[in-house]
């Protein structure tokens, strides 16, 4: 996949970073030279100084033949007239732009992102993920962590295990008889840091984690 990244600081290096060891082509814009040479000297990827705003930048990152661009400046207008202008010149299917200010994201101006007026297809923000992360703990206090699916229908928990927990040394298949009460069922298991599917065989395990 042939993907333009706009911003080469910090979010944009790892972005970029994680998508080439992934195999896809990518391409950096960015206005600061000393933060594309960071990119040059340390990534196998195309980088270009430059303001990302310009058609005729874009143009050079070749955006006629990308399939995505992934607009992270630290500017938020920037980013959006970004998507803009990917879209409307370019026609880039998939647009992502990172999007700081809690104005924009109020979830009351939430039409405003779509291909009739701001062509933006997903929106990243640190400031709102760290919110969700911190809600997520609140409503399972137990928890190391709790990922939501199926709209908040389904849920992932990870519980450490400790020393002394009661349930250790039981099979799985044994749990709900042992707290017919329990409604969840265990997925995977972390052995020494090393994760694990649960499959059909019901052996217990002197584990750390489990999901």
């Amino acid at each position: 996949m042939n993907i333009i990244i706009c911003g080469a600081g910090r979010v944009g290096f790892t972005i970029a970073k994680l998508l080439s060891e992934q195999g896809h082509s990518i391409t950096v814009i960015d206005q600061s030279s000393e933060d594309i040479q960071k990119i040059n000297d340390s990534l196998d990827v195309k980088a270009i100084v430059g303001k990302a705003t310009y058609p005729s930048i874009l143009e050079k990152a070749n955006a006629s033949e990308t399939d995505m661009i992934i607009a992270v400046t630290r500017n938020d207008e920037i980013n959006m007239l970004i998507c803009q202008i990917a879209f409307s010149i370019f026609n880039i299917q998939k647009k992502i732009a990172r999007i700081r200010s809690q104005d924009y994201l109020n979830p009351k101006f939430s039409s405003v992102y779509n291909k009739e007026n701001l062509p933006i297809d997903v929106i990243i923000s640190p400031e709102l993920e760290i919110s969700k992360s911190i809600q997520r703990k609140l409503e399972a206090p137990g928890a190391l962590d709790s990922v939501p699916f199926a709209d908040n229908k389904i849920r992932l928990l990870e519980i450490l295990i400790k020393d002394g927990c009661k349930s250790i040394d039981i099979k799985f298949n044994e749990l709900t008889k042992k707290y017919p009460r329990l409604d969840a069922n265990v997925i995977g298991i972390n052995i020494i840091d090393c994760a694990k599917i649960i499959g059909i065989t019901p052996e217990a395990f002197n584990f750390s984690g489990i999901y």
